[in-house]
């Protein structure tokens, strides 16, 4: 009979031990959360009230407008992006007027909305690509300026400077953006990597990762900037070489997709009045819109199968 009791006891003394010793252990722990909180809260206040640099946006309009070069004219960018898709919506309405479809107009106005907002977005993208590619084109010079100024003992801030000073634009104004922010107390990381967003080139994202691991684990960081430059003119004469092999097939594709259009030009023009039945047919002028966007589409497939990314 002892026995059964004295068991019980020790087990609800030692329960009782337990319950005692973990709420002495959640509440360090819940002391312990709090201190780590607050003090992330002072950490981040003091943070945000010492940084000088602004906090950049990150939609889609920003980062094609980097790319672009016009990252200062956001807000008028903006507004002309607006202006396009209304524009473009209140054209289409128009014309389903003038081609004898009033009905169809707000139908014309609402499908004119995207059309125009993507044009523009389309617009934006070419411009930003010819950017790309001139900058593409003028980063072997600024490697071997580069080369240059670090095998003659450049720091980082310095080669900065030059390429600045002697560079061409566009590249050259992304450098004295970054030599602004060296100056101003950035990271020098953070400086790359921003540049990185700006500079498309997968040569210059090779270039940024070298810098960085030159940077954790040392070497001769002169020597990989030429090894790199090197290798961009090695892609650069490749790319040329596939140009040359291409051009006939980038000319025929051109032909046969100008084929449809200057066919059915030339018969309007030349026997009107075997044209004129089809072009008054409402339904008729709902085809030939479809068909000019499936030729569209054709002609677009036909580019894409003979070019070539190097």
């Amino acid at each position: 009979m002892q026995g059964p009791m004295l068991f019980g006891s020790i087990v609800i003394i030692g329960l009782l031990l337990m319950t005692l010793m973990r709420r002495d252990s959640a509440d360090q722990l819940g002391r312990l959360a709090k201190h780590s909180r607050r003090m992330s809260e002072k950490m981040h206040e003091r943070t945000g009230d010492d940084s000088i640099f602004v906090t950049q946006r990150t939609d889609y309009l920003t980062r094609l407008l980097a790319l672009a070069g016009m990252e200062a004219q956001y807000d008028k960018m903006k507004g002309y992006w607006i202006m396009s898709a209304i524009g473009a919506g209140i054209v289409m309405a128009v014309g389903f007027v003038i081609g004898g479809l009033p009905e169809m107009s707000p139908i014309g106005f609402f499908v004119g909305l995207p059309v125009g907002a993507a044009g523009f977005v389309f617009w934006l993208g070419e411009v930003a690509k010819r950017r790309q590619i001139k900058m593409t084109e003028q980063l072997p010079q600024v490697l071997e300026t580069m080369v240059s100024a670090l095998r003659a003992g450049s720091p980082v801030m310095e080669v900065f400077r030059v390429i600045a000073d002697t560079g061409q634009d566009p590249i050259k104004s992304e450098f004295k953006r970054g030599l602004v922010s060296l100056q101003l107390g950035k990271p020098f990381r953070d400086v790359m990597l921003e540049m990185s967003l700006r500079i498309k080139a997968p040569d210059f994202k090779l270039l940024t990762q070298a810098i960085f691991i030159s940077q954790d684990v040392g070497g001769n960081l002169a020597e990989v900037v030429a090894t790199i430059a090197e290798a961009i003119r090695e892609r650069f004469k490749l790319r040329d070489f596939l140009n040359a092999l291409t051009s006939q097939g980038k000319a025929t594709a051109s032909f046969i997709g100008c084929l449809p259009y200057l066919i059915t030009v030339g018969t309007y023009f030349l026997t009107p009045a075997y044209m004129t039945p089809f072009l008054n047919h409402p339904v008729a002028r709902i085809v030939m819109i479809g068909l000019v966007c499936w030729e569209l589409f054709g002609f677009w497939v036909l580019r894409k199968m003979v070019t070539f990314e190097v």
